[in-house]
């Protein structure tokens, strides 16, 4: 007879027993059977079935059980406020901004050059020193054309005459050096507005900027409050696996130990 062995497993419900038999005979001699079982320890045994019988009491209620209130944090008052006013701000936007803008256009574009308010002023005390200067000269000449006795002379007309030309020449000296500082100062604002100009471009945006992080505090408040009911919801739908799992890995964690009994028998020939 050629050998062989059949396997039967019975599972129970405080533990695994297995049943190896074998059967092993030859041409009429006789046969002899070795049985082994797979069982619990019984010295641990009462513990296995408690633990067991605790792990299917806590399968079949409704535990465990999502946190029941918010899971995240409101915004609080202070918050809500600065953020509104952050967004108040932001819509409004500076008026320092367009101001600035204005300003250093007219600059770029030359409209200050010449039109110095206190150009007139400045000219008016350079001529009225020179004008002084000339009055003086003129009373010198009556003077001194007085005591030659050449008073109304052609001389005194000649040097009456030279003294106005050098009036009219301080006059005008004067007058454009202060046009050319007036010009040389506007000339240098007008540079430096041009530099300015794309920081004070890039200003539009800081409002804008400002109105964008606003949005996001206000959407990062909204994403927790998503992301609370979606964690709150996956743990509903997953809580039958995540309990049939704890407890089928308490059954099948049960300690095994082993038994096995031989019998043997024999026959005549």
């Amino acid at each position: 007879m050629i050998p062989f062995y059949k396997l039967f497993s019975i599972f129970f419900g405080t533990g695994m027993v297995q049943l190896l038999t074998f059967y092993k005979g030859g041409g009429g001699g006789g046969s002899s059977q070795q049985t082994t079982q797979q069982q619990l320890d019984p010295t641990v045994r009462p513990f296995v079935e408690y633990g067991l019988e605790e792990a299917k009491q806590l399968y079949q209620t409704d535990t465990p059980s999502y946190y029941p209130y918010q899971t995240y944090v409101d915004p609080s008052a202070q918050t809500q406020q600065a953020l509104q006013a952050a967004q108040t701000r932001a819509l409004a936007g500076s008026p320092l901004v367009p101001a600035a803008q204005q300003a250093n256009l007219a600059a770029i574009q030359g409209q200050n050059l010449g039109l110095n308010p206190y150009f007139a002023n400045a000219l008016q005390g350079a001529a009225g020193v020179a004008t002084t200067q000339f009055q003086d000269a003129l009373k010198d000449i009556a003077s001194q054309a007085s005591t030659a006795g050449r008073y109304g002379s052609g001389a005194m007309a000649d040097l009456q005459s030279r003294a106005s030309t050098n009036l009219a020449k301080e006059l005008t000296s004067r007058a454009g050096e202060l046009a050319y500082q007036n010009y040389a100062a506007e000339r240098a604002a007008q540079e430096r507005a041009i530099q300015n100009a794309p920081a004070l471009a890039q200003a539009d945006y800081q409002d804008i900027q400002q109105l964008l992080n606003v949005g996001q505090t206000a959407e990062d408040y909204q994403r927790q409050a998503l992301e609370s009911d979606i964690a709150r919801f996956e743990f509903g739908e997953n809580l039958p696996y995540t309990k049939l799992q704890s407890y089928l890995s308490a059954a099948y964690g049960a300690p095994m130990g082993q038994v096995s009994t031989t019998q043997s028998s024999g026959g005549g020939k």
